[in-house]
């Protein structure tokens, strides 16, 4: 099972699930949980399952590379007794639940606690005023396809058309992402490389700690000794010029990017060298890691994660090859916070 590509995502996509509702549609409905509160025009409270949640796996593991692991689920979606999710009355109560709760900060609080299932502890993290800088970020990352068009109308402002990067002169950064928002939902209000929704997540890192009124040091301190394993898939991510990743050790990201070494039970491969010259076979990152600027790498994969069954695809990753220094982008991007809140 490889991960989801979210750049040729359909915009309607849902993904697969083990579960489905029980044949009882009636009894099915009766037994969804209903909101605490009765929305003006209604006589009843609706159920949860009619709003924006955030959702989280119950189990955790302070070991694992994060430990607060959510997600915004859009309505019509129900889940099993694994996972703990919560409706919001307002659009603005959710954004600023889920913001806090992406960010690095918030996974040490619940590291911090010990415990091996959330039993909602999530639910005593800060709430934060709505910053445009923050819920522009935070929708990009979570309104992916069509089913969460109705979020982002009700999230989207103008000032989020004024938002910049921190590194204004990084080539594997949209820079024109932020400009060309509109308040109609397209597959263009989403982050879809790698490289840049990992930018936008350690901007909300940044965003969230100065709000909260931790320093710079405090941050990194945070980064340096609750996060090991975060750190040791950063020192093995390496991102081509577009910001895909084309290697990486994670064990959260399987079959993405080349593996390791080539070998004949891999995926084939052709490279475009700058002069023209093809080389074909089956190659790993070991064989291309060091291949000149321009270099085209393509891999043939087979694809399972859509409807329909597997389909061939071809995966294009285009040298020079970097990695990104979590401590470094922090550090820039504190600077570039700072200077823009004292204007």
């Amino acid at each position: 099972m490889t991960c989801s590509n979210l750049e040729t995502l359909p915009d309607d996509y849902l993904p697969r699930t083990n579960y489905h509702p029980m044949a009882d549609r009636t009894e099915y409905a009766r037994r969804v949980p209903r909101v605490t509160w009765v929305d003006e025009g209604e006589s009843a409270p609706r159920p949860a399952s009619d709003y924006y949640r955030l959702c989280f796996r119950g189990m955790i593991g302070p070991s694992s590379e994060r430990t607060l692991t959510g997600a915004l689920i859009p309505p019509g979606t129900a889940h099993i007794n694994g996972a703990q999710s919560s409706a919001f009355r307002t659009v603005d109560m959710l954004l600023s639940s889920t913001i806090v709760a992406t960010s690095l900060v918030a996974d040490f609080y619940i590291k911090t606690l010990g415990r091996a299932n959330l039993h909602f502890s999530w639910t005593t993290l800060p709430r934060l005023e709505l910053d445009p800088g923050l819920s522009t970020r935070s929708s990009a990352l979570n309104c992916l396809t069509t089913h969460y068009a109705d979020l982002w109308q009700q999230a989207y402002d103008l000032a989020f058309t004024d938002q910049r990067w921190s590194q204004p002169d990084n080539p594997r950064l949209p820079q024109d992402f932020w400009q060309n928002l509109g308040s109609d939902w397209t597959r263009d209000c989403a982050l879809r490389t790698d490289y840049a929704r990992r930018m936008a997540l350690v901007e909300i890192d940044v965003l969230v700690a100065q709000a909260l009124g931790l320093t710079l040091d405090e941050l990194l301190l945070i980064y340096r000794v609750q996060f090991p394993v975060m750190q040791q898939y950063e020192r093995d991510t390496w991102y081509d010029i577009h910001g895909r990743i084309v290697f990486t050790n994670s064990k959260g990201l399987v079959g993405v990017g080349l593996p390791r070494k080539g070998a004949r039970k891999e995926p084939p491969t052709v490279i475009t060298l700058p002069d023209g010259k093809q080389l074909r076979g089956n190659h790993g990152w070991e064989d291309v890691r060091d291949l000149p600027d321009g270099t085209v790498i393509e891999q043939t994969v087979q694809d399972d994660t859509l409807p329909g069954g597997p389909h061939t695809k071809i995966r294009r990753y285009v040298a020079p090859f970097a990695r990104a220094d979590r401590e470094t982008d922090y550090r820039i991007a504190w600077a570039f916070f700072q200077e823009q809140a004292s204007v």
